[in-house]
């Protein structure tokens, strides 16, 4: 299994966008995908079609204290997407709720192990997780930072958004270095407007910079994105032949393709 954190202390960068357009075309591709809403303002959980004020259990019953009665598992909290005809597509949402979180579990012996330890008690198999981070750098963040192994990065092909990503590359390293846990970087154009010289300027800039870290794939913008977003909807089933569905769904293949890589380095 396969658990990536879709994080940038910045907001406005797509993270909810790629979490929900990533699983959709990840599922498509027949994997089995968990999405979890980690934000307080819960627009994973709205993006796909629900009303958070109308959901009881969420995923912060998930890092609730073991003492605390309130406390589940997390596939008590997991729900069937009614749009993936396949049966790919599952969301432990978040609600309002949420907002308390940092205040509750700060104070918390191995607070930043709530989540990666009910990722690996959780008794239903999937191929992927992909955790959808608040747009910050506190508690609810740094535990998706522990529970996964990888992190995809979503930036606009902006000059100021290279120094965001310097410094949450910096708090990847802290995690590393404090909490004993590597992670691997990849970074994501996302809402390019490839025509204009300006993003076109930056996307080398950034090539240049990130080389390695860098998906191939850039996300271009499209308003497809947004309008399948306020129909609860991935794009991939809101408008299949879409730029912003087409360009999700080639991410999704760059992403499967690391699974052969990371075959191959075994075998070696």
């Amino acid at each position: 299994m396969r658990v990536i954190s879709v994080a940038n202390q910045k907001g406005g960068v797509a993270k909810t966008t790629t979490t929900i357009n990533l699983g959709a075309s990840l599922a498509s591709l027949g994997r089995k995908v968990l999405l979890i809403d980690l934000d307080p303002q819960a627009h994973t959980t709205l993006g796909l079609g629900f009303e958070p004020d109308n959901i009881s259990k969420t995923v912060l019953n998930v890092l609730e204290p073991h003492r605390s009665q309130n406390k589940l598992k997390l596939e008590e909290v997991i729900m069937k997407l009614k749009m993936d005809s396949e049966n790919n597509l599952f969301l432990a949402p978040s609600n309002i709720d949420f907002a308390s979180a940092e205040y509750k579990l700060i104070d918390q012996i191995g607070r930043e192990d709530f989540l990666s330890t009910s990722i690996r008690e959780c008794e239903v198999p999937f191929d992927y997780m992909l955790i959808d981070c608040p747009p910050s750098l506190g508690i609810l963040t740094v535990n998706a930072l522990k529970a996964c192994d990888e992190v995809i990065i979503p930036m606009q092909p902006h000059y100021f958004a290279l120094r965001g990503i310097e410094e949450f590359i910096e708090t990847t390293e802290i995690v590393r270095k404090n909490l004993n846990h590597s992670l691997k970087i990849n970074i994501l154009i996302t809402i390019a407007d490839t025509r204009s010289n300006l993003a076109k300027e930056v996307i080398a800039e950034i090539k240049q910079y990130f080389s390695n870290r860098l998906f191939k794939t850039i996300i271009r913008k499209n308003i497809t994105l947004v309008e399948a977003s306020s129909q609860g909807t991935p794009a991939l089933h809101y408008s299949p032949n879409s730029h912003g569905a087409v360009d999700y769904y080639k991410l999704a293949q760059e992403v499967i393709s690391f699974e052969k890589e990371e075959i191959s380095a075994g075998i070696q």
